[in-house]
């Protein structure tokens, strides 16, 4: 038992030290590599761009912007957003189709057993 257990120390000591070493030999291949070939500098190559008077919306696009605002909010004062009521003292109507996937969903609820026959408990 204990030469197995020394066996076993010896065995780990010397897998951590091979790893350690190839680690070490990867980095200074990366270090002798990055002196060889250095890379391009790009912090010197990027200039800032110039913002000129064409660049930017043009007058017909801010007026289109301005009219789409002003619909909305005439639309959002009359009460109606995209066909729903929400004016503060209706509640909202559920549509079929939401009311019959929660039924369903609080009707799977009251089911006991899985699909593969095992009770939940």
């Amino acid at each position: 038992m204990r030469e197995q257990l020394g066996e076993a120390a010896l065995l780990i000591l010397v897998g951590m030290a091979v790893v350690m070493t190839a680690l070490v030999i990867l980095m200074l291949a990366i270090m002798v590599m990055t002196r060889l070939f250095p890379g391009k500098d790009i912090s010197g190559e990027k200039e800032m761009t110039k913002v000129t008077e064409g660049d930017g919306p043009t007058k017909e696009s801010i007026a289109a912007m301005v009219v789409a605002i002003a619909l909305a909010m005439k639309e959002q004062e009359a009460g109606k957003i995209r066909g729903h009521d929400m004016s503060p003292d209706s509640q909202p109507v559920a549509s079929r189709w939401s009311a019959a996937g929660r039924e369903r969903l609080m009707g799977s609820r009251r089911n006991t057993e899985h699909k593969w026959g095992k009770p939940s408990r």
